[in-house]
């Protein structure tokens, strides 16, 4: 610990018996406070608007009022502030814990490892750095906010971490299939290099989960093909060019069944006499037909039924 750091500390052990004295919860108070013996207390909504009216030269000018001096924590394990508050004659030396106050200033939050404090006085909310003065404010709901966008990202990234490839095999796998079956991939680069270079994982310490998308599982299963094909004595190479082949022409059977079914469905939607509803369920079954044969539907089809999911299931597995 720095000498600075061990001076505000002696410095608050100081401070905290003469603020002791003076500082009692709001109970102790009640029937002072019941009495309005200074007229009626403002409402949270004066408040409000008191807060609206803040000035930046207004926050200056309290948080200059202030000079924090020194933080702590407690055996209790709360963080103690102590400082010299110059908006009262003569100034007082007080130790505030979160959501204390005096003479009307209140410590609305405080971060020793950061080292800062956030004070309110008269509807002006402020926040000093020790050691430095006026900081940006830091108010409990902006801590809050900071918190859950941190978790957001720290979730984000690790799902990011989970979904990156962990290999070359998995990488040149995941260009080709992370794609629609309908959508043509870009030109596949394919390395020199034997079977370990390709399966060799770039973070061995990398947990792998199971697959939680179909996407993953199709990516996961064409990896596992071609370890399986260069077990059996194919290349890596040969075995992603017959991939990239099979892909290409399984984007031109999707295609085509697209482009017949569409003609088929805009024959059927020209028909004289045809109703809205009556349309919407041509739409659908073609649509349905489309999928029962694994084919990217026109246009998506929301809520399945059971009984469509079956049907579309069963004319899959019945297919070669």
């Amino acid at each position: 610990m720095t000498a600075p750091r061990t001076h505000l500390l002696a410095l608050l052990a100081l401070l905290a018996p003469l603020a002791s004295a003076g500082l009692r919860g709001r109970d102790y108070y009640e029937f002072i406070i019941q009495a309005e013996p200074f007229g009626p207390m403002a409402s949270d909504a004066t408040l409000a608007a008191q807060e609206a009216e803040v000035t930046p030269e207004m926050v200056e000018e309290e948080s200059n009022k202030v000079q924090l001096c020194a933080m702590t924590v407690t055996p209790d394990g709360r963080t103690a502030v102590g400082l010299i508050d110059n908006g009262v004659s003569p100034p007082a030396y007080i130790t505030l814990f979160d959501g204390e106050s005096s003479n009307g200033l209140e410590l609305l939050v405080s971060d020793l490892d950061q080292e800062f404090a956030t004070f309110r006085r008269d509807g002006i909310t402020f926040t000093l750095g020790l050691g430095l003065g006026l900081l940006e404010t830091i108010t409990p709901e902006l801590l809050a906010q900071r918190a859950e966008e941190a978790e957001i990202a720290a979730a984000e990234e690790a799902e990011r971490k989970r979904k990156s490839a962990n290999s070359l095999a998995e990488q040149l796998v995941a260009m080709q299939l992370s794609l629609p079956p309908n959508v043509e991939a870009p030109p596949l680069p394919i390395p020199i290099g034997d079977a370990d270079a390709f399966t060799k994982e770039f973070d061995p310490d990398k947990q792998r989960g199971e697959p939680q998308t179909d996407t993953e599982a199709l990516i996961q299963a064409g990896v596992d093909e071609l370890k399986e094909a260069v077990a059996s004595g194919e290349s890596p190479q040969d075995y992603l060019k017959r991939l990239v082949a099979s892909r290409q022409k399984e984007v031109e059977r999707q295609k085509a069944e697209q482009k017949a079914a569409r003609e088929e469905l805009d024959k059927a939607l020209s028909a004289d006499g045809l109703s809205q509803e009556d349309a919407a369920y041509v739409t659908r079954r073609a649509n349905i037909e489309l999928m029962k044969k694994g084919v990217v539907p026109l246009t998506p089809v929301e809520d399945l039924s059971d009984a469509e999911r079956a049907e579309i299931d069963a004319a899959l597995n019945a297919s070669p």
